[in-house]
């Protein structure tokens, strides 16, 4: 693996959600409903020449309870799932509390044009580049 291949932000991401959970396990007291979880949930971003496509993972949740906002190059995702309680919590693994992930995009994007989709589980972000413009001419007038 290249450093360029590294995700150091998903990496610190996995390995925060990692060390909740072994805190979590070696805990003897169940958490209260006051406190407040925050996660992480996982990304994928793919580019195609004319379209970044981001994949994000929200199992559980309805279109409702998720908010996509994109204000300039910045497209900032939320929610908030809450624990679903059926009797005495034995093991409780799946993530609860907010999320919030916000990513610069890093290219000129028509945020008119973003389309998102949410299918089994799967948010599905679809941005469309803008066309760069190509140089321009500017013709010289000899006096």
């Amino acid at each position: 693996m290249s450093a360029r291949d590294w995700d150091i932000f998903g990496d610190v991401a996995r390995l925060r959600s990692d060390l909740g959970r072994i805190a979590d396990s070696l805990s003897s007291r169940p958490p209260t409903e006051d406190e407040e979880d925050v996660w992480v949930p996982p990304v994928d971003i793919h580019e195609q020449d004319d379209t970044l496509i981001l994949l994000m993972d929200l199992p559980g949740f309805s279109r409702e309870e998720i908010d996509l906002q994109v204000e300039g190059e910045t497209l900032t995702l939320r929610g908030e799932r809450s624990r679903t309680q059926r009797g005495r919590g034995i093991r409780l693994e799946r993530p609860v509390g907010r999320f919030l992930r916000a990513f610069r995009i890093g290219v000129p994007i028509d945020p008119s044009k973003v389309q998102a989709a949410y299918r089994d589980g799967v948010l599905e972000v679809t941005i469309p580049k803008l066309a760069p413009d190509g140089p321009t001419r500017v013709r010289v007038n000899l006096e």
